[in-house]
């Protein structure tokens, strides 16, 4: 694809643009006699979109100036912006992630800015080439990226007066990294609310030794929202100096190819996006929970250097869906709803196979098991309607399909749907304690859609017991553990 030039511009302008974005809706409510939102509506250029007509941005963070690692991206966010529908899509990157990356050299994800930059002498060409990396493993489309580094992300921070989070789970880190030494420091916040300033916010966002890499993507993706509630109130945005020092720290700490113009277009949609359009999903190891497509190879290979590396388990197509969910159907994901898997085959373990995936693509399967009919042919998924919001307390309840059945067809595209429970289901309860339940048939598990679960494949090659010998023309036979139910 045919890639954005940074526009050469006074720094000062983009500067003060930057700062619009984030403070346009407290300005409007400031001066709410002026229709601002049309005003930068007309002076912006449109936005490029992708196929699905969202706006997808790469947020990257790095340490700058004199740190260590001054040029690698530790935080790397996808944020997808669907206008259709009011969502922001955030989807964290693990920086362990490995990328083959034959015209430099295979490295994490976090390097791949720091060894282009070098190769090209250049931070912009830098900037791009890490661009369409990211765009070749996650499979969409990425036309804007923003970087920012450590001292302005505390500095923006500290010019807004700092930000307000809450702590959903007591941080203890005794081994943060002590500025300018090889030795630790103590870290730690108890669960609640905390008012930050930005060394704090940095800490907040940096630790991971006593946690994860990826509870440190979501205290990140928790503290970009809480800069935006915080820039959008009025009393921090009529304080002269705090916008003069957020002008001073946008100029040595900020790049992006966003053009001016585009900027003013997203400062005047600012208002249309609050906390509840907003999605937080990570990548990461763990095979039991939404996200899980990745694992650490057993043997570290000169491939990786010995380093410690994610990689995907299995094709990275199984990936690239998770992505293609992740920012196409964020408000299925949110829905949250009960669902069911029922096997109506002679092929053992579909049921419990297809959970397994499912769950990783954010499902929520609360039972699975076998059909009371094992001779089913056409897959089925049967589903409770939602009620739509009434719009006066007389009105009339209507209903719609939920969310969530939208993104199960796309992951199963032979299932039919109906809202008419079978009766022997509803005899059993299935209906009382599902929303929905997915009836497997062999026009599915015995096709090409079927949705292997590649994690499970893997282990059994990585652990697989040797074959033992027989003697010429004896049968061998492999027995396949029986269904297994949970409620």
């Amino acid at each position: 694809m045919s890639r954005k030039r940074k526009h050469t511009i006074n720094i000062s302008i983009i500067a003060s643009v930057i700062i619009v974005i984030l403070l346009c809706t407290a300005i409007v409510k400031a001066i709410a006699s002026i229709d601002f939102n049309a005003i930068l509506l007309s002076a912006g250029a449109d936005l490029e979109e992708d196929a699905g007509n969202r706006t997808n941005f790469l947020l990257l963070g790095t340490g700058g100036g004199e740190h260590d690692g001054a040029d690698l991206t530790d935080t790397i966010i996808l944020v997808s912006l669907n206008r259709d529908n009011g969502t922001i899509s955030l989807v964290s990157i693990p920086r362990d992630l490995h990328i083959e990356n034959p015209e430099l050299q295979s490295a994490r994800i976090n390097e791949i800015y720091f060894y282009a930059k070098e190769k090209f002498g250049d931070s912009e060409e830098g900037l791009e080439y890490l661009l369409e990396k990211v765009e070749e493993f996650s499979g969409i489309e990425i036309p804007y990226y923003i970087k920012i580094d450590f001292d302005g992300f505390t500095e923006i921070i500290d010019a807004l007066g700092g930000i307000d989070i809450y702590v959903e789970e007591k941080l203890y880190d005794p081994f943060y990294p002590r500025e300018g030494t090889i030795g630790f420091e103590l870290f730690s916040l108890s669960k609640g609310r905390h008012h930050l300033d930005g060394e704090t916010a940095l800490k907040y966002a940096r630790s991971r030794k006593t946690t994860s890499d990826f509870d440190r993507s979501k205290r990140q993706q928790d503290i970009l929202y809480a800069i935006k509630e915080k820039a959008l109130q009025t009393k921090t945005i009529l304080s002269k100096s705090k916008l003069t020092n957020l002008l001073d720290t946008v100029k040595k700490n900020f790049e992006t190819n966003l053009s001016v113009r585009e900027f003013l277009t997203l400062g005047a949609l600012a208002e249309d996006f609050n906390k509840d359009s907003i999605t937080n999903r990570v990548l990461h190891d763990d095979p039991v929970y939404c996200g899980g497509f990745l694992y650490t190879p057993l043997v570290l290979t000169e491939s990786y250097d010995g380093a410690f590396v994610l990689i995907p388990a299995g094709k990275i197509s199984t990936v690239q869906k998770y992505f293609e969910i992740a920012t196409t159907h964020p408000e299925a994901l949110e829905e949250n709803l009960k669902v069911q898997i029922l096997n109506g085959t002679t092929k053992s373990g579909s049921a419990a196979e297809t959970k397994q995936v499912l769950q990783r693509y954010c499902l929520n399967i609360t039972r699975f098991g076998n059909a009371a009919n094992q001779e089913v042919t056409q897959t089925k998924i049967y589903y409770k309607p939602t009620p739509l919001p009434k719009e006066t307390p007389d009105s009339k309840i209507e209903y719609a399909e939920p969310k969530t059945l939208e993104l199960i067809k796309a992951l199963i595209p032979t299932a039919e749907t109906s809202t008419e429970f079978p009766q022997n289901y509803i005899d059993l309860g299935y209906k009382k304690t599902s929303d929905i339940i997915i009836e497997l048939g062999s026009d599915y598990t015995h096709s090409d859609d079927f949705l292997v679960d590649e994690f499970y494949s893997l282990y059994e090659e990585i652990y697989a017991e040797p074959e033992e010998e027989t003697e010429e023309g004896a049968e061998t036979s492999t027995e396949t553990p029986a269904e297994t139910t949970t409620e």
